[in-house]
């Protein structure tokens, strides 16, 4: 699918391009956003080899519905929906902004609110649902913030770090969004 580019006040939502590459190799992996994705934590940021993040970037151009997030010019994050369904007229919704320095400044909220739009309005989804691991706090209040709903809750579902954690699974229908977003 051709994505439109969407603009925001604080970030862009874009296409993947191929000097993103070089924004992912400065940036390079960090343990906090690899531990608020579920997965296990490591010492220090990391920064891996060029095709690494060639390998990455190949990936994220098959994605159906993979935006990337820039800010400042340069590639910081990604969002998507994957599992789109035509039939149920649903989607899964996931973030993540790659650079730490970045947290805690609203982009992720802006995201998460320009994602929704484009799912209701453009994808005409009926709901948006996500996973997110029960320590994310900064997740979850996003995302309520934002309108989803917890749905339930997944319990002991994910081995981190030699430790069992809960997956939320949260949702936002089309008639809230309605509610929320439109006057």
């Amino acid at each position: 699918m051709k994505l439109p580019i969407i603009k925001g006040q604080l970030i862009i939502l874009r296409q993947i391009k191929e000097s993103d590459i070089d924004d992912r190799v400065r940036i390079g992996r960090h343990n906090e956003f690899v531990h608020m994705c579920g997965g296990d934590s490591f010492a220090g940021p990391q920064y891996p080899g060029r095709s690494f993040w060639e390998n990455w970037y190949n990936k994220q151009k098959q994605e159906e519905c993979a935006f990337i997030i820039e800010f400042d010019g340069k590639c910081a994050g990604g969002a998507r929906f994957h599992h789109i369904s035509q039939a149920d007229k649903s989607a899964t919704y996931a973030i993540g902004i790659f650079d730490p320095s970045l947290y805690s400044k609203g982009i992720g909220t802006e995201v998460t609110k320009l994602m929704l739009k484009f799912g209701f309005e453009e994808l005409g989804l009926h709901r948006i649902d996500l996973k997110v691991i029960d320590y994310n706090k900064r997740g979850i209040r996003c995302y309520e913030k934002c309108g989803f709903k917890i749905d339930g809750v997944l319990r002991e579902s994910a081995l981190i770090d030699g430790q069992y954690y809960s997956d939320i699974i949260m949702s936002i229908l089309e008639d809230e969004y309605q509610k929320l977003y439109t006057v």
